[in-house]
């Protein structure tokens, strides 16, 4: 088991939790380390660069699979929220490894009459042993041979979205 993936497993569900009560918002985020660093990459931003279309899933595992390679990861997680008929809303955290370790936890969160998040459980009681993991992680690490045009595509995506990345020095 690589030691991104443990890092990622314990430190990001706490460290989105901050971030959602901060801004009383729960907003899909993709998040991987290297050596130093993790990086958080709020999805919503990509309409903006994207012709308005946001991240579909196919460019979600494009676009994984190129940052993958470029900063040679060995973990990667993605936050969103989902919200089940009953009207039960949870946090779905998605981890995989470049071993193929995976994990999935949902820690439900509660909103006000505003729509805003004003709390998210601590403990879960979902979690890989019970739910499956998101579909699309699982095309994260596919090692994608990405054709020439494809390949500039996604350089000018990531040089539009690199200034949004967030940058948290690894807790050692």
């Amino acid at each position: 088991m690589q030691n991104e993936f443990i890092y990622l497993k314990k430190e990001f569900p706490t460290l989105f939790k901050d971030i959602v009560l901060q801004h009383k918002a729960v907003n899909k985020v993709l998040t991987f380390c290297d050596d130093e660093n993790q990086y958080l990459l709020f999805t919503g931003m990509f309409s903006e660069v994207n012709n308005r279309k946001g991240i579909a899933d196919e460019l979600e595992t494009y676009f994984v699979n190129f940052l993958i390679e470029k900063y040679k990861c060995k973990a990667f997680a993605r936050a969103a929220a989902y919200v089940l008929e009953d009207q039960t809303s949870f946090i779905g955290y998605d981890f995989k490894s470049i071993d193929d370790d995976r994990w999935s936890q949902q820690n439900i969160f509660h909103v006000d009459d505003e729509g805003k998040v004003t709390d998210v459980a601590d403990d879960f009681s979902n979690s890989s042993d019970k739910n499956n993991i998101c579909p699309i992680v699982n095309s994260y690490f596919e090692g994608i041979d990405f054709p020439k045009d494809t390949k500039e595509f996604l350089t000018n995506l990531y040089e539009q979205v690199k200034p949004s990345f967030q940058i948290v020095k690894l807790k050692k």
